[in-house]
């Protein structure tokens, strides 16, 4: 085992014929790092959202902007799909003005719209959607509240409704499923948590995901260790499985279209562009999880060549951008929630430089329906190369 100057850990090896795909890691405040175990992999990190999916009505629902629209397509179209949804439960009785309650919703469709049953001024919007942040389960809902509606996460308030049906109470929590880790060669640090669990709770220690040399991808998962059960593998040996009843600290595994890209970074960083386009969406998001941030040129002036050829939607593009800038296996560090009316207001580029946008028409077409303005006017096309000018890129379309 090898560390770098700094004391972090370079790479991790054993002497099995096994592969080695995970490693479950300690870091302490001075950043020294302990390996607790060597695993040959691990069950419980991909998840299908599907069966997390639930139905819940915006009641007494005054919406503006982009969510307006929304309700207004899907009374007379189809379900409109409209992705994060963020909301903000104010109890309207309450004497402490910190006791909101937060929730927020992933992937989330409008799925109807009818005027309130309750005032016919506003609208009853019915949502399908997974919960993905939400309070304790022990928490009730207030007698009269007042829900502000925010535009995916710090964005801008997109409505007020009176309450949520169905959003209190208990639910099934996709981001406490457990894990196993499967062919594991157990350190004495974890050997001992075995005999002598911990009391309230387990430890928040780190599994990182190994390259086919025993070194760290990007990807190193949060994660409790909190033992359900361990057993012999049947891998044989010494190996145990063990069983972790917490799973990944406050995070939803990943969907299933992420395995494939796991497999990918394995093999190590990408040395050729375009490595992501082959993923679906949800694959090209996990990408971007394993690119390591790029801040931009360091020469001002300088061009960078986007190839827009496989800019089919917002994460491709955001994939593409981010290899224009910094090349394969790089993202640029910008914070689009920008877009969708965060405070932050996005991060000026480290040096000016030249974007040559080239088949900038495959995203003008493909995400001509796609918005995530809060206003809704603006395709996410119109609205990314002003928002690029504004900090600094010079814009050229091919």
């Amino acid at each position: 085992m090898d560390e770098d100057d700094d004391g972090s850990l370079r790479e991790i090896g054993w002497g099995r014929d096994l592969p080695l795909r995970f490693a479950l890691v300690s870091e302490e405040w001075d950043g020294e790092q302990t390996v607790w175990a060597r695993c040959v992999d691990a069950d419980g990190l991909f998840m299908d959202r599907a069966a997390f999916r639930e139905q819940l009505t915006l009641l007494g629902c005054a919406p503006t902007g982009r969510l307006l629209k929304a309700a207004e397509r899907c009374a007379t179209h189809a379900p409109v799909p409209f992705g994060e949804l963020h909301l903000i439960v104010n109890d309207l009785d309450a004497e402490d003005p910190y006791t909101d309650d937060y929730f927020g919703f992933d992937d989330a469709v409008v799925i109807d719209s009818r005027p309130s049953a309750a005032d016919p001024t506003l609208l009853d919007l019915v949502v399908e959607c997974v919960v993905t942040e939400a309070p304790p389960s022990y928490r009730k809902e207030p007698a009269r509240t007042d829900v502000v509606l925010l535009n995916g996460t710090s964005g801008s308030a997109i409505g007020r409704c009176r309450r949520v049906g169905g959003l209190y109470g208990d639910r099934p929590d996709p981001a406490r499923q457990p894990v196993r880790l499967l062919g594991c060669e157990p350190s004495p640090n974890l050997l001992r948590r075995l005999v002598h669990p911990r009391h309230g709770g387990g430890d928040h220690l780190q599994l990182w995901l190994l390259d086919r040399t025993g070194r760290p991808t990007p990807v190193q998962e949060h994660i409790t260790v909190d033992v359900d059960e361990c057993r012999p593998s049947m891998l044989g040996g010494a190996l145990i499985d063990v069983t972790l009843k917490g799973g990944l600290f406050r995070r939803m595994p990943s969907p299933p279209a992420a395995r494939p890209v796991w497999d990918a970074w394995r093999e190590g960083p990408p040395r050729a562009r375009n490595g992501w386009a082959r993923f679906p969406t949800d694959g090209r998001s996990e990408w971007l999880r394993f690119a390591e941030v790029c801040l931009g040129p360091e020469e001002p002036g300088a061009v960078c060549e986007l190839d827009g050829r496989y800019a089919t939607d917002i994460t491709g593009l955001h994939c593409a951008i981010g290899e224009a800038v910094g090349g394969p296996g790089f993202r640029w560090h910008q914070c689009w929630n920008a877009l969708r009316g965060c405070q932050c207001g996005g991060e000026a580029a480290r040096a000016p430089f030249t974007l040559v946008w080239h088949d900038a028409d495959v995203a003008r077409q493909a995400l001509a329906g796609v918005s995530v303005d809060a206003n809704g006017e603006l395709s996410y096309f119109e609205a990314v190369v002003p928002f690029l000018e504004r900090m600094g890129v010079t814009v050229v379309l091919r």
